[in-house]
């Protein structure tokens, strides 16, 4: 799943900011769980939730992809969707 935002900090910096949820996996290396991938070139983020199977492995990835959104934001960063800067967007709000 991906999905493109834009991501403006308190200096005006932007950056095009692409999220990447993969689909769940099983784990190659701990025999039996799930893991999902999240991903957010922008800010160099890219790291795998765990779970026992691949809906838990998923859930938890939007836990994290939340945690290191509220990371962005409490730094000064806000969302927007590409073409409309004029309003910010609230993940917590309107996603989580």
């Amino acid at each position: 799943m991906l999905s493109e935002y834009v991501a403006i900090n308190l200096n005006g910096e932007q950056n095009d900011m692409i999220i990447e949820i993969c689909s769940p996996e099983p784990d190659p290396t701990l025999g039996g769980d799930f893991r999902c991938n999240v991903r957010i070139d922008a800010f160099g983020i890219d790291e795998f939730a765990y779970g026992v199977d691949a809906l838990q492995a998923y859930c938890l990835s939007v836990k994290l992809l939340k945690i290191r959104l509220d990371e962005k934001q409490q730094q000064g960063w806000q969302f927007y969707f590409p073409g409309h800067l004029d309003h910010a967007i609230d993940f917590n709000e309107g996603y989580f």
